[in-house]
């Protein structure tokens, strides 16, 4: 029976085990996002000036690392260019599975730092946020890379991420359990909730990264010969001449030049800020707005539908982003957006049902 399940874990497909890393990375990030913020203002007391000073420094670091772990992780491949040395696909598979095998136990090592007091609230809440968000961004970036790398047909890339939804909208199923164990008094229950949940982290992003390796690894087997992944994918012949190398500096100021890509960030920067504000403030919302109106199981309801349906709805409108475009289907959430918001104005926080639909839906449709 062992051997059975073991053969079948092996031999699944690629598509599967690509989407699971979304899963073992949804499962402790929703979880950090609904409750660091109150885990420092009410179990530690940080001090409002601490507070906010971390707050900016993250900020700040989150907003350089993206760019810079993006330029690092990709210099590795032009360094290479440079030097004649040729880089196959599979290589460029390979590369970025190492690192996620290597950065995917230690984000969820970093995940645990957070619910243990261990130093000054002020200096724990900045160590804990930066050393995270690195993890993180080192994940998050090399997986979404790999998308790249693993198809380069829309239909792929569609399945594939219709993958990633799934296993994300499971592992946003963390917030259901998590909210029943949340206790400010008795921080016991959550914290081994949270041990667990690390170590199904860091099990699965080293299981499902050395399965995937071994497919792409000379003499692997892909268990998905009839899909032919990676038939379709190849890269163009290596260049004679030398090619300059290109700095920092050179790749920031040829993003700047690009005006689409900074009209892009604009808009992700406020995207992001209502996304984190939303997420990090909603168990405080919940509190101050709704505590004694509701019980706890309606709590726990609203805080994991509103984690899942960002990723079922994501299901949803890729259908709609290939009929309509991207723009036009982004330009109308952000009209439903505002809509919803004027009608909760005007009813007000006495309609308690209508609070808890705009809650749900208002913060789900945040993160789409």
């Amino acid at each position: 029976m062992g051997l059975r399940i073991a053969a079948g874990v092996f031999h699944l497909p690629t598509a599967v085990l690509y989407g699971s890393l979304s899963f073992f990375l949804s499962v402790l990030h929703n979880v950090f996002l609904l409750y660091y913020v109150d885990t420092f203002v009410s179990v530690y007391k940080i001090d409002k000036l601490s507070f906010w000073i971390g707050e900016t420094v993250f900020l700040i670091w989150n907003s350089l690392n993206d760019p810079l772990f993006g330029w690092l992780s990709d210099r590795i491949f032009l360094n290479a260019k440079q030097s004649s040395v040729d880089i196959s696909t599979p290589d460029v598979v390979l590369k970025r599975l190492g690192a996620l095998s290597r950065n995917g136990p230690l984000f969820a090592l970093s995940f645990l730092a957070f619910w243990v007091s261990w130093a000054h609230p002020g200096l724990q809440f900045l160590i804990c946020l930066c050393l995270y968000d690195s993890f993180l961004t080192m994940v998050d970036l090399n997986h979404n890379a790999l998308l790249a790398d693993l198809a380069v047909s829309a239909a792929e890339r569609t399945r594939l991420n219709f993958h990633c939804s799934l296993f994300s909208a499971i592992g946003s199923l963390s917030v259901f359990a998590s909210y029943t164990v949340w206790n400010k008094e008795d921080f016991f229950s959550f914290r081994i909730f949270c041990v667990i949940l690390a170590a199904i982290s860091a099990l699965g992003f080293t299981v499902s990264t050395w399965l995937l390796r071994h497919r792409f690894q000379p003499g692997g087997k892909s268990a998905e010969n009839q899909d032919c992944l990676l038939q379709e994918l190849h890269v163009d012949e290596q260049p004679d001449s030398q090619e300059k190398q290109i700095t920092l500096l050179e790749y920031l100021k040829q993003l700047s030049r690009h005006r689409n890509f900074l009209w892009f960030v604009c808009m992700n920067l406020v995207q992001v800020f209502h996304c984190h504000f939303n997420s990090n403030f909603f168990p405080l919302f919940l509190e101050h707005l709704l505590s004694d109106r509701i019980s706890v199981s309606t709590g726990s309801f609203l805080l994991g539908i509103s984690y899942i349906a960002p990723h079922l709805n994501n299901m949803y409108f890729l259908s709609l982003c290939r009929k309509y475009g991207v723009y036009s289907v982004v330009r109308w959430l952000f009209i439903l957006k505002l809509a919803l918001s004027v009608i909760m104005l005007l009813a007000g926080p006495d309609q308690i049902y209508l609070l808890c639909i705009f809650i749900a839906r208002f913060v789900s449709s945040t993160f789409m």
